[in-house]
């Protein structure tokens, strides 16, 4: 893509810089936006709230039977909150982890055409399969933990791949390693 700010020695700097900014202000952009909106769309459980006078009482005093009652009742409230928060993140994780392959998926189809819309998105699907990570680590659910794991593992494999290794010829009509041109006068290898 052609920088518009080649005019000047100082633009491509400037240039430079405002692209910089573009990718990651996008990036964070995109992550967000998946994180809020699976938010929205899936909210968690919400939290029990302890018997206000019980709560008070416990810290000054034995508590009564009944009061007893009241708070075992909390716990057992609490403990089914704890659950499904938990089953609540692995849901979420597993989520994000889709949202960040598609959004991975769209960084690579237009990488050739938008090279600075491509890395913004491609952070954005980076950020998003970090937070994919992470709430299924927190969910402390092993298998479903292992399978996102794996699935971000294969994805960051062949996306290192293809940003890396696998890129566009200098003609940039087919992909496939950069092919070496040997010479035949001898003196510099990309003449002939």
């Amino acid at each position: 893509m052609k920088d518009r700010t080649e005019g000047s020695a100082g633009g491509r700097t400037g240039g430079r810089l405002v692209r910089t900014a573009y990718t990651l202000f996008l990036g964070l952009l995109l992550a967000l936006f998946v994180g809020l909106g699976v938010a929205t769309v899936h909210p968690g459980p919400e939290e029990p709230a302890p018997p206000p006078a019980i709560a008070a009482a416990r810290e000054s005093r034995e508590l009564a039977p009944e009061e007893q009652q009241q708070w075992a009742a909390y716990e057992r409230e609490r403990e089914a909150w704890e659950d499904g928060s938990m089953r609540h993140s692995r849901d979420v994780g597993v989520i994000a982890l889709a949202a960040s392959v598609v959004l991975l998926a769209v960084s690579l189809a237009v990488e050739r055409r938008r090279p600075v819309l491509a890395h913004g998105v491609l952070l954005g699907g980076l950020l998003t399969m970090l937070h994919s990570v992470v709430r299924t680590l927190i969910s402390q659910d092993t298998v479903a933990a292992f399978a996102v794991v794996t699935v971000a593992l294969a994805v960051m494999l062949y996306l290192g791949y293809r940003r890396f290794v696998d890129r566009p010829t200098e003609a940039g009509d087919r992909w496939g390693p950069t092919p070496v041109v040997v010479s035949d006068n001898g003196k510099h290898p990309t003449r002939r």
